[in-house]
């Protein structure tokens, strides 16, 4: 791994607990019926709604002297210093900076002192990568990988490169710095293919056609949004909100994301069952869900991008029968979507028969 390679790390809810002890601080002096939750943290700034008590915790001294760190934060870090130069990029009142740098030192004394940056500007901070819950610093990040950590207050967000947990994030460098280690192989037996592209980019089409011959089965998310005109229903498990949180909470998915304010979630064991009959199994994802499905099955796991013109993409996102605001995000979300195709194995057009690239440019195959 090259260390010349700068990862940036948020610390509030990356490193450090910061909305869920809030939460558990404001249940213990307000007494709230029924107490408060961190899913009901939409946004940023005051709300009018309760909330907004949360904000006051923020610029304690007590608070930040005492917030808990997240289970598997200091090995995380461990491994990311060996692999790569680690910055902490924390953003906070000019009062908390000292309480702040003490304690980074302290839980994570293999990252320098000097490699500790504050200030609300991270759009400003020079690294390769960047790993934060804010979707605004995400969003207006000039880092060439800027990576979301899917929280309840960021489901907003679409299109782009996400994660749910450590783990999923050390997949993700592991692809960048090490690509060869997941590069699909072509074998015998079942498959993982996984299509992912931007809405309108042809991703059911190609799952029908993959599945004519019999060979290869849907394997069908969980999804809290509603069927699209004729579509079957038995193309996914549609489900409430309410049915996704618990099956979350009950660790049933490993694999969950966002899109379009809908939840989507995949069940390992619903992928297995198709993999032990000798079948592939073919689903239609993001790349947070491409990541999830490497770090499962590695080479086994065939990422292929689904390649169509971006007017036509544009065209079928403003036909779809949704609102207007989903139709902006997912047109807003493009260009974020498009770079996915660097980290897939392989790129399929949608139109005339499913083709592959060896590489960028390179000779054209059938799957």
């Amino acid at each position: 791994m090259k260390k010349y390679f700068k990862i940036g790390l948020d610390v509030d809810d990356i490193l450090f607990s910061c909305n869920e002890y809030a939460v558990s601080l404001a249940n213990q002096e307000y007494s709230f019926v029924p107490p408060m939750t961190v899913e009901e943290i939409q946004s940023w700034g005051r709300t009018g709604k309760r909330t907004d008590v949360l904000l006051d915790y923020y610029r304690r001294e007590d608070f930040v002297r005492n917030q808990p760190l997240f289970p598997g934060a200091t090995e995380f870090v461990k491994e990311l210093s060996r692999r790569a130069e680690v910055f902490f990029i924390t953003a906070l009142p000019p009062h908390l900076m000292g309480i702040r740098a003490a304690r980074l030192m302290e839980a994570f004394p293999m990252v320098p002192g000097e490699n500790i940056i504050m200030g609300f500007r991270k759009e400003l901070m020079n690294v390769d990568m960047l790993l934060d819950d804010g979707g605004h610093n995400i969003s207006a990040s000039s880092s060439a990988y800027p990576v979301l950590m899917r929280r309840p207050w960021n489901r907003h967000m679409t299109g782009c490169i996400s994660v749910n947990n450590y783990e999923e994030f050390l997949t993700f460098l592991d692809i960048l710095m090490n690509p060869a280690a997941y590069q699909w192989e072509e074998k015998a037996g079942g498959r993982v293919i996984a299509l992912i592209g931007p809405s309108g980019s042809g991703k059911t089409r190609i799952m029908e056609t993959l599945m004519e011959n019999g060979n290869a089965v849907r394997a069908k998310s969980y999804t809290t949004r509603g069927p699209k005109g004729d579509e079957e229903k038995d193309a996914y498990h549609f489900v409430t909100q309410e049915e996704f949180d618990r099956m979350e909470q009950a660790g049933e998915f490993f694999e969950t994301t966002r899109y379009a304010e809908n939840s989507y979630g995949s069940v390992l064991k619903d992928i297995q069952d198709i993999l032990e009959q000798g079948k592939d199994a073919v689903m239609a994802v993001d790349i947070c869900g491409g990541i999830a499905l490497k770090r499962a099955f590695r080479k086994q796991a065939l990422l292929a991008f689904t390649e169509r013109p971006k007017e036509k993409l544009i065209a079928a996102v403003l036909g779809r029968e949704c609102s207007e605001e989903e139709k902006i995000k997912r047109i807003v979300s493009l260009d974020t979507e498009l770079r996915n195709e660097e980290f897939c194995d392989l790129t399929v057009q949608s139109a005339g028969d499913l083709l592959r690239k060896s590489e960028r440019g390179g000779k054209e195959k059938t799957i």
